[in-house]
């Protein structure tokens, strides 16, 4: 057993180092990063549409769409399968710990009119289309700002437009619509406040 997670380690180590190569002229690096086996960084058009800044580990994806940035603090950590998709601006601070299957959103995905849903499938280029908007309504954006040591849990969702204050924590599962305040911890579908947390301990 010892064995495979020697070679397991390995192997990670050695998609680090293609991963860094394949990304270091795509997007912006301020030190040293740690891109994982199984993360992966779509639709970057621009080097300063992903910011991850020095001792950033990165295994889950980050997706950008249309003009979408996401900006990633030191010692922060985002875990296996988490997505984090900007059609608009991410903002998440430092040592912070983002847990796996997370999803991290700053846009309602597609309009909330059939017509425009129906074009946006007919524009598929897996349909036929062109690959690419003609028209039609823009999905609602508002930019997410996460803080300073902040812990989300495992399957949590984060929505458009909320912050979350420094040293909250999102319990698993939850489902956040509303800004989260510092120190408290917040869970359920909706996120509510469970918690509150003296920072002074």
């Amino acid at each position: 057993m010892q064995v495979l997670f020697f070679l397991l380690d390995v192997l990670n180590g050695i998609v680090r180092k293609l991963n860094n190569f394949y990304y270091k002229n795509k997007i912006t690096i301020n030190g040293r990063v740690f891109l994982n086996r199984g993360s992966g960084i779509l639709g970057i058009r621009k080097k300063d549409q992903i910011i991850l800044n020095n001792n950033v580990k990165l295994s889950g994806w980050l997706i950008i769409e249309k003009n979408g940035k996401i900006r990633v603090g030191e010692h922060t950590s985002i875990n296996e399968r988490t997505i984090i998709r900007a059609i608009k601006n991410i903002e998440i601070g430092s040592y912070t710990l983002i847990s796996s299957d997370v999803y991290i959103q700053d846009n309602n995905s597609h309009s909330i009119y059939a017509k425009d849903r129906r074009r946006d499938i007919l524009n598929d280029k897996d349909y036929g289309g062109i690959g690419q908007d003609e028209g039609g309504r823009m999905p609602i954006c508002e930019s997410v700002n996460i803080g300073n040591d902040v812990w989300i849990g495992r399957r949590a969702m984060i929505m458009k437009g909320v912050v979350i204050g420094d040293r909250a924590i999102v319990g698993a599962g939850a489902v956040v619509t509303h800004n989260v305040p510092p120190d408290v911890i917040v869970a359920g579908n909706p996120a509510k406040i469970v918690k509150y947390i003296n920072s002074n301990e």
